[in-house]
């Protein structure tokens, strides 16, 4: 018998930006395994639960996975204890209990659980069905009121920008990078206009664009003010030629 289990997205962080698809799925899950990354916030678990709490009316357990720090591996290398927490957490569980994962954003644009899942299924029989979310770079757009048509889109990460980038690409969004790796760009690309959101869809949203030279001081200033007063920070940009 193969058990169910639902990847579900999340959106970046905005209470309202669960899909109706999204909610119905929760709706179904037995058991809820939440990563808990050892250097989360207080608040980024707390953003979990209430999420759980405010949509799912049934009967429900949370099982919450500490999940290795941040230094997210290549795309196809996976932490093979990170696999082990979660094999023995589902080999523990009746068969019969549907699982449910929770994505930050959308999962098949940008979130190593999917990669977990399909790991997953060489000890475990696995039906899964994977709920897209919001992703980060709509609501960016959405926030900037800016288009997305009509160009060449390239999704990239931080780690990746400087060998990644060519004009030639058109619109770049850059998710991952704590290190606003674009700093790297600004002195070979003058024209380059950056877009830039943190907290996207939330109350603590902040915005920010302008051309990359002129903007990246102040916005060097903003994201360390962010970071302290949060305790953690969760941007994205675009970078238009």
């Amino acid at each position: 018998m193969a058990r169910r289990v639902f990847v579900i997205g999340m959106g970046p962080g905005g209470f309202g930006q669960l899909t109706l698809d999204a909610v119905d799925a929760m709706n179904e899950v037995d058991v809820f395994l939440v990563g808990d990354h050892s250097d989360d916030a207080p608040d980024l678990v707390w953003l979990r639960s209430e999420v759980i709490r405010r949509h799912v009316a049934r009967a429900h357990r949370v099982i919450t996975v500490l999940d290795p720090g941040r230094d997210h591996p290549p795309p196809d290398d996976l932490d093979d204890a990170r696999l082990a927490t979660y094999g023995q957490i589902l080999g523990g569980l009746s068969d019969d209990l549907t699982v449910g994962f929770l994505a930050w954003g959308d999962p098949v644009t940008y979130d190593s659980i999917l990669r977990v899942v399909d790991a997953l299924r060489s000890a475990h029989p696995l039906e899964v069905k994977v709920i897209p979310g919001v992703s980060a770079p709509q609501v960016l757009a959405a926030a900037h009121q800016i288009a997305l048509d009509g160009r060449a889109v390239h999704i990239t990460t931080g780690p990746r920008l400087l060998s990644d980038y060519d004009p030639g690409l058109g619109d770049v969004v850059v998710l991952n990078d704590p290190d606003l790796t674009c700093r790297g760009l600004a002195e070979e690309f003058p024209d380059l206009e950056i877009f830039w959101g943190a907290f996207l869809g939330t109350e603590d949203q902040v915005l920010a664009n302008g051309p990359l030279r002129q903007v990246l001081p102040d916005l060097v200033d903003l994201r360390d003010k962010l970071q302290a007063h949060h305790g953690w920070l969760n941007d994205t940009y675009l970078l238009r030629p």
